[in-house]
């Protein structure tokens, strides 16, 4: 079995910057602006806010109020300054911590 970050990289850090950038932009900020703030091209938002990119995760860190409030503060940050995208892989963690917890990530597999 594989370790629980490979699934959690392939498919719910993904998943993490589709949240961010829709977040972003729904609170008025523009494609470049959103990709600026994320260290991403603007094609790479426009996937994202397309569903073309971070679908397959989706689902799992939907199931997870917890995991949506820690995607929501990831925002917040980022706007007010006090985080930038570098911090994305300790959000990610904390997002691994809550669905594992919540028996939602197991090894490779999402439940």
């Amino acid at each position: 079995m594989k370790p629980h970050c490979i699934f959690m990289v392939k498919y719910v850090l993904p998943a993490l910057r589709a949240k961010v950038a829709k977040e972003l932009v729904s609170r008025g900020y523009r494609i470049k602006e959103a990709a600026e703030m994320l260290g991403l091209t603007q094609a790479a938002v426009s996937q994202y806010l397309s569903s073309k990119r971070g679908q397959k995760g989706l689902s799992v860190i939907e199931k997870s109020k917890k995991a949506e409030d820690v995607v929501r503060e990831l925002v917040d940050n980022i706007i007010s300054g006090k985080a930038t995208i570098e911090d994305e892989a300790d959000y990610l963690c904390r997002v691994c911590e809550i669905l594992r917890a919540e028996g939602l990530v197991e090894g490779e597999h999402a439940v």
